[in-house]
């Protein structure tokens, strides 16, 4: 690994472990699936961990009975590393409650006191050259993933104790401000949704359609597009989109300033528009509340423009949002779900008194002004995350000073 040769340049000493010499805890529950119920001990699967956090929303649950024989293989405490090893496989995220039970396809590891500190661990799994070594021992045709007895062979360089702890609080402080933010958001959204729920009824609005209130609907591209590793412009799909936000990662689709310009032409996308995420995954919105100056979406995005003589474009955004579920159950298709733009065009919205409307947008738009600039900051310091992980993870930036 690269990073032996910066330790020893920094004058710091470093050790190599085999993730079984280095981890107290590595407990794994495959090949045993507990018997659930409505209503007990929240139970995790490998679709609850998503990248840096848990969705606690997607547990199962068991009986304590069935926790108590269930858990034999061990217990998870808080400050856990959690990782996926299948479908997907390479996930991780920090453990941060341990009233729960975890399932199958799920590692939970814990560093040994004084030789692997959980948060390292953590971020080290998901730098490049974590990835690639989960990558290079992964095995399967259809369903690739990790088994546990490979895991352990992993290896892993690590700094003294007291670097890695502060390689994982500076990346932790980041993540956190990211989670503030995003906290923040939901809060605001929130709000928003209840002013609309009050302003608006039958009794101030007219029904019509998608097509009646807008001035184009369309979707991304759907012919095949050349990537271009050098280019300055990006090609999104509904990944990106997820919780009204846009998220934007370092390892996105390029594509030359040709390409982006002749889709721009098509889509015309621009600062005010709503995006729905409409094929696989469906009825995840996104407000533009910036101009989209270097991205462009495939077919998986689907683009409302409001005409702002008839709605506002928050007006739009939270119509679709209080009316998400009807826009899901829309959908087409048994393998994967598909939200045609005709579907969208039909779709039934009311139409608000002008004078209401514009009551309603004093309040709330600068509300989503604030959401918008707490994701612009989101996604700069995401990138400045994963920018840092692997020269922190090498030893390329010295953290020896840094105070915590």
């Amino acid at each position: 690994m690269k990073s032996v040769g910066n330790w020893e340049r920094l004058g710091m000493k470093f050790k190599t472990y085999t993730m079984e010499d280095a981890l107290e805890a590595i407990i794994d529950y495959r090949g045993k699936t507990p018997k659930k119920s409505d209503s007990g001990i929240p139970t995790l699967s490998a679709k609850s961990v998503k990248s840096n956090h848990i969705d606690y929303s997607l547990c199962y649950y068991i009986s304590p009975d069935e926790y108590k024989r269930f858990m034999v293989r061990g217990f998870p405490e808080i400050g856990d590393v959690l990782l996926t090893t299948e479908a997907p496989m390479g996930v991780v995220a920090r453990l941060d409650r341990d009233d729960i039970a975890v399932a199958q396809r799920l590692l939970t590891l814990r560093g040994k006191k004084n030789v692997l500190d959980n948060e390292y661990l953590l971020y080290f799994l998901q730098s490049s050259s974590g990835q690639s070594l989960l990558k290079a021992r992964e095995t399967g045709t259809t369903v690739t993933g990790i088994k546990q007895a490979e895991f352990r062979k992993i290896q892993i360089n690590v700094p003294e104790i007291s670097i890695q702890k502060k390689i994982g609080r500076f990346l932790r402080a980041l993540d956190e401000k990211i989670e503030i933010n995003s906290k923040i958001n939901e809060n605001l959204e929130q709000q928003a949704q209840a002013i609309f729920a009050n302003m608006f009824d039958e009794s101030n609005t007219t029904q019509a359609t998608i097509s009646d209130v807008s001035l184009n609907v369309t979707d991304g591209v759907h012919n095949t597009v050349h990537d271009d590793p050098e280019g300055e412009y990006l090609l999104l799909s509904c990944k990106n989109i997820k919780g009204g936000s846009l998220n934007i990662g370092t390892s996105e689709r390029r594509i030359s300033r040709d390409t982006f310009e002749k889709l721009r032409r098509r889509t015309k996308l621009s600062k005010g528009d709503v995006l729905i995420s409409s094929v696989g995954t469906i009825g995840e919105l996104l407000l533009l509340n910036n101009e989209p100056l270097n991205y462009e979406f495939q077919r998986s995005v689907a683009m409302v423009k409001p005409n702002p003589s008839v709605v506002s474009s928050a007006y739009l955004y939270e119509s679709l949002l209080s009316n998400r579920a009807k826009l899901i159950n829309s959908a087409h298709g048994a393998v994967q779900q598909c939200l045609f733009i005709s579907d969208i065009a039909e779709f039934p919205i009311r139409i608000p008194q002008q004078d209401i409307l514009s009551e309603f947008d004093t309040i709330v738009t600068p509300m989503l002004d604030i959401v918008t600039a707490n994701e612009n900051e989101n996604i700069k310091l995401s990138q400045l995350r994963d920018t840092l992980l692997p020269k922190l993870m090498s030893g390329e930036i010295d953290v020896s000073d840094l105070e915590f």
